[in-house]
């Protein structure tokens, strides 16, 4: 199966912060599937050649390439749908919408249709998109590289540890667990400590008792969220938006649903030990007290949780085996794809 794969390659189309979650964990596991040959075309010279140039020469490469399945990750609006169009009328397409549960209804939408089929993370997605008369929708969910996230064993010397973005709902519940007399190693862009690259968090997931993830819902008066209702980020600029009022309002305020992140897929197939706030549906994917811990979104909950587990090693451990064995078993992007491959009807047959 031969397939062109466009998206980010650098995060945010900034080299300095490194290769981008969707290059690292999407087109690498495209890259590493037996029987698949990926023709990369991300979308970071558009910086330089702009928008119109960058979609002229994609159309080319695409026609040229002649692939089974054109794959698209959506970041902005990189991609004319005028071009989406014409490729869809060889070439089988598709596209992987992150953040729907708040982007649905002011950006995905608006693209959908000029794809073949769309895949979606968020589980009232479909009943959503048909409202809109939009019903080529593939239901799947983020998971694990286990190429790039893995156990690399040692001893567990980190007592509790959380790596994400700084918030003011996450500050908040780091500064209550530490008033609390639990020591919380944090890392992430705007902490003290900083950002870690992936290798650095594959240690620290590695060598904690507990890994927390915290997707606590951001509060609507944060400005960055009200901001929102009236800017939007198109490529690597943010930009007035104030013709889809209505829409953005309805995005602002889904941001309050606790969504599934890939977060915990990593943490689990670096065999390591997570308590996670509950999101979606994310009791289909692991199970409570089995494979993961989940807390009620309460800081008494996740308290009593975290100190619990510091002292039942022999339990703690058990629950990080079996995650990781359902990661590998279930959980791998390569395992996402092949279902998606099958809903697509390709006819794609690896030798594993």
């Amino acid at each position: 199966m031969k397939i062109v794969y466009t998206g980010l390659e650098n995060e945010y189309y900034n080299s300095q912060r490194g290769l981008s979650f969707e290059h690292n964990n999407f087109y690498t596991a495209l890259r590493e599937m037996p029987e698949v040959e990926v023709a990369y075309f991300p979308y970071d010279p558009i910086i330089k050649i702009g928008k119109e140039r960058f979609n002229e020469e994609l159309l080319r490469f695409v026609r040229t390439e002649k692939p089974d399945l054109f794959f698209a990750f959506m970041f902005t609006d990189e991609l004319d749908k005028r071009v989406l169009d014409e490729i869809k009328k060889n070439t089988p397409s598709i596209a992987w919408f992150a953040d729907d549960h708040w982007r649905l209804n002011n950006y995905s939408r608006f693209y959908a249709t000029h794809f073949t089929w769309i895949v979606t993370t968020w589980s009232k997605a479909a009943e959503i998109y048909a409202k809109y008369d939009i019903t080529n929708v593939i239901r799947s969910q983020w998971a694990c590289n286990p190429v790039l996230w893995k156990p690399i064993g040692g001893r567990r010397t980190i007592d509790v540890s959380f790596i994400g973005q700084k918030t003011p709902g996450r500050m908040k519940i780091i500064e209550k667990l530490r008033a609390l007399g639990i020591n919380v190693y944090v890392r992430g862009f705007g902490w003290p400590d900083g950002r870690v690259s992936r290798e650095e968090m594959v240690e620290i997931f590695s060598r904690s008792k507990i890994n927390i993830n915290l997707n606590s819902p951001p509060s609507l008066a944060y400005w960055k969220i009200l901001a929102r209702l009236f800017m939007k980020r198109s490529i690597d600029k943010i930009v007035p938006d104030f013709s889809h009022l209505s829409d953005n309002a309805k995005s602002v305020f889904n941001m309050r649903i606790p969504q599934i992140k890939a977060r915990p897929f990593e943490i689990l197939g670096c065999r390591a030990f997570l308590i996670s706030g509950y999101a979606d549906d994310m009791n289909r994917y692991y199970e409570d007290k089995k494979e993961i811990i989940y807390y009620d979104g309460t800081i008494k909950d996740l308290t009593e949780k975290i100190r619990y587990y510091l002292e039942h090693s022999d339990e703690r451990e058990k629950i990080a085996k079996a995650g990781y064995e359902r990661t590998l078993s279930e959980h791998t992007y390569e395992k996402r794809f092949m279902d998606i491959f099958r809903n697509l009807g390709l006819n794609y047959i690896s030798d594993k």
